[in-house]
């Protein structure tokens, strides 16, 4: 009997949005999990390129159905407008979000020439805009009876532009993602403390591919994070 309920198909943002770039894919791949009911999603990973680039089956799999919805260069107001097609309707057992980096770029262009740091009006409006995607995640999670974990944004090398006046503001911003966690009685992964250097805010070497984007040890360290929560989520 075909399923009574309405696949959720949410067409493009427009205005040049990263994510979509996949929506057509990802259409095409929710309606095939939408319409086989009898092989439920375990995990679902949602995000920017830091889970679009992560080969999430070979260091998940063994939790069962795991799917990837990252998307490079999306921001977290996207993620939040593509959570109920992307997550809701695939009805996981867990989800888990990691996205954020990409709404701070636009920064580079507010920097203050007398203090050599980014505006704070402008700060104060990104944070705004990632805690409110958030919010709407958590809420949509809440609603639709789903665990929803957040992660924390990862930390910059050296190697990146701007990389000292960034990386204390994802620590500030992680903060708050991390308040929300415990608002909404969501397990926060704090993948940034276990990635820094010895001064708690750089990335540190050989775990990146340019500074931003981990390599296999960096999803190796992240996994170490991650999967002790998974092993006792799953074995409750």
């Amino acid at each position: 009997m075909e399923n009574e309920r309405k696949l959720l198909c949410p067409g493009d943002i427009g205005n040049n949005a990263a994510c979509d770039a996949r929506r057509c894919e990802f259409d095409i791949m929710n309606e095939q999990i939408f319409y086989t009911p009898d092989r439920p999603v375990d995990i679902v990973f949602i995000g920017d390129s830091i889970t679009h680039f992560c080969e999430v089956s070979q260091f998940y799999g063994k939790y069962g159905f795991i799917v990837n919805r990252g998307i490079g260069g999306d921001e977290a107001q996207w993620v939040a407008w593509r959570m109920a097609a992307d997550v809701t309707q695939l009805n996981p057992r867990l989800a888990i979000v990691c996205v954020g980096c990409n709404n701070l770029w636009v920064l580079d262009n507010n920097i203050d020439p007398e203090t050599g740091d980014y505006k704070e009006e402008e700060v104060v409006k990104v944070i705004a805009t990632i805690k409110e995607a958030f919010t709407k995640m958590l809420e949509e999670a809440k609603a639709n009876n789903f665990p929803l974990w957040v992660a924390s944004i990862l930390p910059h090398s050296k190697w990146v532009g701007n990389h000292a006046i960034r990386n204390p503001l994802i620590a500030r911003i992680n903060k708050e993602i991390k308040a929300l966690a415990e608002q909404y009685g969501t397990e926060y992964i704090d993948y940034f403390n276990n990635m820094t250097d010895e001064d708690g805010l750089t990335m540190r070497e050989g775990i990146s591919r340019e500074g931003i984007h981990p390599n296999h040890a960096g999803y190796e360290l992240m996994r170490q994070v991650l999967e002790p929560k998974i092993e006792k989520f799953f074995n409750k």
